[in-house]
Formats: C-alpha cells, structure tokens, sequence
C-alpha cells in the first residue's frame, strides 16, 4: 500500500470572500506521550457559541489543512481513545495559521463521564463504564462519517445474495454483483434515521413482502438511537480477545414492531471499533430459532480513514413443500386424500463487502478476498486461448490467455460454477455449464483444469443424452424457446419440415423442449444449405412458425413465442 503524498482533502467548501479565500488552518494532532501522530483524529470548528461550522480529520501522519472564515473561535478534536480536546483557533499570520494539538490517551480507556440515560431505561451498576464506552464509540463512529465525507474513495463493492443449508451456516447458493462507484460517499448505508428505525422498527412491509433493515455508522452515532435504547457493558471473551462490547436493546418495546438487539465491538489496545452484531427480535419463535440479525465490520486504513468494509443481513427464506395425505376410514367414513403444504423454512443472507478502495491522493486498499486459476484446453489438447468464461448468476468474467490460463480474483467466499460463454449461443442466452465447481475461500487460490467444448460438442452431448445421436451425425439444430421478456418456454413440442417450393414433409420426429426451453434435432434427414421450417405447438394449438436454412455443421435457433 502506498503512503498519502499531502494532507487530507478539506471537507467542507466554505462560502468565503476572495479576501479570506485563503484563510487556513494546519498543523499536527499527537499523542502527548509518545508524540506520536494521530490518524482519525475528527476536528470540529466551532462558533463562539459552540455551534459547529465544519469539521475534517487527520490523515495517517496526524496532519490536518482546514479553511477558515471570520466565525469561526474554536477547535475541538475527539478520537476514540483519547481525552478530548478544544482549545482556540490562533492569530493568522498572512491569512495561516499553525496549531498543533497533542491529546492524551485514556489509561483505562473507559473514563467517568457524564451520564445522560434513556429515560425509559433501567438504572445499572455498570452505567458509569457503560456510558463511557459509549462516548468513546460515538467518537469512532464520528470518525467514520467525517473520513468519507473528507476524503471519498473510489470503491469495487461486491453484493451477494446466499441461500443456506436449513439453518445453519453452509452456503449452498448463492449470486453475486459487481458495483464500481467512482467516488462513493460511503460503502453501505442504511435506509432510514434512527428516530425512523426506533418509530417503525426495522422491518416494513412492501408488495406482500417483509423489508428488513440494518443500522450503520449514521444510526448509531444519532442522538435519537441513544434516546431509544439502553446500554450494557458485554464481555467479549477468548474469541474477542482486546475488545469490549457496548451492548444495545429498545427502550420501548411494542408488540408488532421488529427491533435489534446488538452489540458493538470495540478494541481497547488498537483505539478501534471493530464491528456491530445484531440479531432481529419482535418475529416469530419458528423464524427467531433460525437467528435472523445482522453485521457491519469496521476497518481502519493506512491512511487514516475508518470505513465499512463488509456487512450482511441474515434473513428467512420458505419452500413450499405439498405432503399427500393418502386417503383412511374414519368410522364408517372414508376420507379422501389431500394435499398439504407447508413451509420449509431456510436461512438466507444479503449482503456485501468492499473489494478495493481507491483515494484521490493516492493510496490504495485491497480485500482478502478468493481467487481461482483455470488451465483450458479444447478437446485436441491445444491450449484455449481466448476461450471466455463465467462464474454462473455472479458478474464475474474473463478471457483465457494464449496458454489458455484463466484468472477470476476478488471473489467472495462461497459455491461457484463455471461456465463457458461460446458467441454462437449468445443469442439464446445460453452459456455452456462445466463439471467445475468449487468453493472460494479468503486469501486462497483454487487451481482447476478445464476441456473446453465447442458448440458442435455441446450439441452432440446433448443429442447423446436424449438418445437421438447415431454415430456420424454431423449437422445439429440447437434451440431455445423464449417468450418476448426473455423467459424460457417448457413443454412445446417442436417439428421440423423440409420446404421444397410449395410442398413440405416431416424430416424427423418431434421434440419437446425442457425447463429450460432448449430443443435439439441430430443428423437424421438434416443436410447443410437445406432449407427447413419450424413449427410449434402449445396443448395443440400452433403458436409459432418460420424457416431457415442448415448450416455447415450447426444452426442456432432462437424461437419467440408468446407468453
């Protein structure tokens, strides 16, 4: 990772005159100790009545550029870990001025403050070192809005959807998007304010369908999220070994609105928060039992600038399931069979993280994140070169070299499967799935080796598996039938006729087209240049009709019918 080469960007553009244009203030924030700098420190340029006019934060080295107008009396600087500090804005000296401000770290980090509980909570022993801990977090969490308000990054952000395993943890499907923002405010954020969430709940009900929201750094720092709900002091155990939780629940519970219930994370050695877990409480026991919540991890850069680098939302998904009841005497009765359904319940996750960072001045920031190589040769054993492949429902692509070596990196962990992209099945939105499936792991490279076959080779496999190929079958018909947006058409039955003139005659039997609308004819009766039409039937009715001419040794056909 490169070092910033100047300070940090200023944040707020200050309406000034052209003669106090020029007015700045710089300097360094250390620690009154080691004399160390401090990144992340925020800056707050106050008013003589306390007002704030603008704000800013420390780059990696603890320096600070700020514009200054004629208001402005004061400067108060927080960071988590630190005593905070204000002190007066000097004299200018030809429109600068230097301050340098040292702070001192807090010894037992969590020192007495002033407590201001929620009126509806209960009084606890622990409310002094809790609401220490609480001022301490609301000072992270400042620094998180100020740092991407001060210096935004380009950001790669990867979104996922994954369907797991019953409830537990193994993800058995999942998608995922790729989202390049060039100069994203934030990487994740949340839907609504804290006085909304803490009004409605963080659930909400759209098209028969139940939304569920999480809190990010702008939540939790709001002074309406501490009026709503309480806080305790929660041990992290061996798993969290240097931190802390300022753990959080609703003051008011009401019945029928959703809430969290959470913690936030804070390391006490690195002065850092670390993360928020919450699980969703107000559902039901059969939907709690498959632990619906959530996460946001944070992440402290080299350059001082504190993010959001991964967060997720687990959920609750249902699959319908008929049960056939057979039909049983009752008494003197028989009682006819019927059909049940029920919901098998699932966990599911939505979610993202940031998979590199990108900074004006510079400095860069990359994920852990999976990587997989592929060695492609054709069935010849010639290298694939040019090949193009695809990771199945992802976004992720690319192109085989001239030694056919394959590299797809920033994955997400999770299942994927590969797939060739072959130009000729384009135009049926058609991709060749390969017996190559894995699952990414961080910080690992799977290795994998791939015969690549053609679209002549897919369609012979696919006349193979039918039981329609005779051994030196050379010219194939592969088709998809699909509706005007897009969706497959199952069950058709298909036939070819071979047109001369006026008259036509069946060249081969009918074939029924699958779930996934694909149709194939082999060899039999089919000559290249021949000319051919094509019909269609849906419950006997005809619904589509055309002609083409055979090609050399394969003809793609895209069949449009209507819904």
């Amino acid at each position: 990772m490169r070092k910033s080469v100047g300070l940090v960007s200023i944040l707020l553009s200050i309406a000034l005159g052209s003669a106090l244009g020029a007015q700045q203030l710089h300097g360094t924030v250390r620690d009154s100790a080691s004399g160390q700098p401090i990144p992340a420190a925020v800056l707050m340029l106050l008013d003589g009545s306390g007002a704030i006019l603008g704000r800013n934060i420390t780059n990696e080295r603890g320096e600070y550029l700020i514009a200054l107008s004629s208001e402005m009396r004061r400067v108060r600087v927080v960071r988590i870990g630190f005593r905070p500090r204000e002190v007066a804005i000097p004299a200018l000296v030809e429109g600068r001025a230097e301050l340098p401000i040292a702070m001192r770290a807090l010894p037992a980090f969590l020192e007495p403050v002033r407590i201001v509980a929620g009126a509806q909570c209960p009084r606890r022993p622990d409310e002094v070192r809790t609401f220490a801990l609480l001022e301490q977090a609301r000072a992270g969490l400042l620094a998180i809005v100020v740092a991407r308000e001060a210096n935004p990054a380009a950001l790669v952000r990867l979104m996922f959807e994954r369907t797991m395993e019953g409830d537990g943890d193994r993800v058995v499907h999942q998608t995922v998007k790729i989202d390049s923002t060039p100069r994203a405010a934030n990487s994740f954020n949340a839907a609504y304010t804290a006085t909304d969430f803490i009004q409605r709940g963080f659930m909400a009900d759209s098209a028969k369908q139940h939304i569920f929201y999480a809190a990010d750094a702008d939540v939790l720092l709001d002074p309406g999220f501490a009026a709503g709900y309480c806080f305790r002091i929660v041990d992290a155990g061996r798993d969290r070994p240097n931190q802390i939780g300022l753990g959080f629940s609703a003051a008011d519970r009401r019945r029928g609105r959703i809430d969290i219930d959470g913690v936030l994370w804070v390391d006490t050695v690195a002065r850092a928060l670390r993360g928020v877990e919450h699980r969703f409480v107000g559902l039901d026991r059969q939907v709690e039992a498959l632990r619906p919540g959530g996460y946001v991890s944070f992440r402290e850069m080299a350059n001082g600038v504190m993010m959001i680098d991964r967060w997720s939302l687990r959920l609750v998904g249902g699959t319908p399931d008929t049960v056939r009841r057979p039909a049983f005497m009752a008494g003197r009765h028989l009682e006819a069979p019927v059909a049940q359904v029920r919901l098998i319940l699932h966990a599911t996750e939505n979610g993202g993280e940031v998979a590199r960072a990108t900074w004006p001045d510079g400095n860069s920031w990359h994920a852990s994140l999976g990587t997989v190589r592929v060695h492609a040769t054709m069935s010849d054993r010639r290298p694939a070169a040019g090949v193009a492949v695809h990771l199945v429902e992802t976004q992720y692509r690319a192109v085989a070299d001239s030694n056919g070596d394959i590299e797809i990196a920033d994955l997400i962990p999770g299942p994927y499967t590969l797939s060739v992209i072959d130009p000729r099945l384009l135009s049926l939105d058609l991709e060749m799935e390969t017996p190559i499936k894995f699952v990414a792991e961080r910080d690992s490279t799977s290795r994998q080796s791939l015969v690549v076959n053609t679209a002549e080779e897919f369609a012979v496999a696919r006349c193979v598996a039918h039981h329609r190929y005779t051994p030196g079958d050379s010219v194939f018909v592969v088709g998809r039938a699909l509706t005007p947006d897009g969706k497959p058409e199952a069950g058709l039955v298909i036939a070819l006729e071979q047109r001369l003139g006026q008259v036509t005659k069946p060249l081969s039997e009918s074939v029924t087209t699958d779930a996934d609308g694909l149709f194939q004819f082999c060899g039999r009766g089919l000559k290249p240049g021949m000319t051919v039409a094509i019909h269609a039937w849906r419950d006997g009715d005809s619904i589509s009709a055309g002609s083409f001419a055979l090609a050399e040794n394969l003809t793609i056909v895209k069949l449009s019918v209507s819904p």
